[in-house]
């Protein structure tokens, strides 16, 4: 799809070119006249100008002209209508449209990309784009690709299991990937592709049950999520813990473009510092720490600046925006 432009444009030229070929040459073998003059006289004859003969034919002169106004006007009137179509009203607009979005789409660098704008795809996009983060889809649906021109997110047309689709969307620069695509071996297959265009990319899948879960971690999925367990959790804390959620719900709502809670694992960077110096370093001071997870079951709730880290331990905080990580 992306290289039909320039197949229409050369099928089209070479529709008129080869017109122009046909009766410059037959001309010249049947007339035996010059190359100037066997191309002026195909030039007034397919563009029925009507100047007269450049030189008195003969018989079978006339008959090969007439041969050529019969079938050469109509090639030369497509090729020339279709040209002037495609050039000012249709598809050039379009691919230059699409050449600006790979040049922007093969300067990322740590960007997201999104295969399928499902109901979970819009989600993911719309909160990635709320954060500022850069993101690239590929989706095949055209009602989707109305919508993200309309939005103006660069995105890619195709299959998202396509090497080459996930190549142009830029998986060997990216930071994660998120397949969101309907079916669950789909899924699998996005996931197995990129890890093998980029073993580093962090795959998030889409999963519609537990055993899917565990065969996407199989095939190198990094996380899956299964939308249906998470709405489920959410409605049973609106009853169970209406207080909590409701709080978040609040500040996300409230403050979309300056409150964040993240998990953040720390890396050998800040093995033996203090908690302090990360906050100030990593975040200038704007980030609460909620939470310090030594390891799995031994979480200190609120820590104090003067906590020493570890290497691998997490941190549950909640940052403004617009604080760099």
């Amino acid at each position: 799809m992306r290289h039909s432009f320039p197949r229409k444009l050369v099928f089209l030229s070479s529709l008129v070119f080869a017109a122009l070929l046909f009766g410059t040459s037959g001309y010249m073998l049947i007339e035996d006249w010059s190359f100037s003059d066997s191309l002026f006289m195909t030039v007034i004859t397919l563009a029925t100008i009507g100047y007269g003969e450049t030189h008195n034919l003969s018989l079978e002169g006339r008959y090969f002209t007439i041969a050529l106004i019969v079938f050469g006007t109509g090639v030369v009137g497509y090729g020339i209508s279709s040209l002037t179509l495609m050039l000012f009203q249709g598809d050039l607009p379009l691919y230059l449209r699409r050449k600006k979005m790979e040049k922007l789409i093969a300067r990322m660098r740590q960007h997201t990309i999104i295969c399928g704008l499902s109901h979970t795809g819009r989600y993911a996009l719309e909160e990635l784009l709320g954060t500022h983060h850069q993101v690239v889809v590929i989706e095949k649906d055209e009602a989707n690709i109305a919508l993200l021109q309309e939005r103006d997110v660069p995105f890619i047309v195709g299959d998202a299991s396509e090497d080459e689709n996930l190549t142009a969307a830029g998986i060997t620069h990216a930071r994660a990937l998120i397949s969101c695509l309907s079916a669950d071996a789909d899924n699998a297959f996005v996931v197995v592709t990129a890890k093998s265009l980029n073993p580093t990319v962090l795959a998030v899948a889409k999963a519609e049950n537990e055993s899917s879960r565990k065969k996407l971690l199989a095939v190198g999925a990094d996380n899956v999520v299964i939308p249906s367990h998470l709405g489920g959790m959410n409605m049973a804390n609106i009853v169970a813990h209406p207080e909590t959620l409701h709080f978040f719900e609040h500040l996300h709502h409230r403050y979309p473009n300056q409150f964040h809670a993240q998990v953040h694992v720390l890396d050998e960077r800040w093995e033996g510092q203090p908690l302090g110096s990360f906050l100030k370093d990593g975040f200038d001071g704007k980030a609460m720490v909620i939470a310090l997870e030594r390891s799995p079951g031994e979480v200190e709730f609120s820590p104090d600046p003067e906590v020493i880290m570890h290497s691998g331990e997490s941190l549950l905080l909640i940052r403004n925006q617009q604080a760099s990580s």
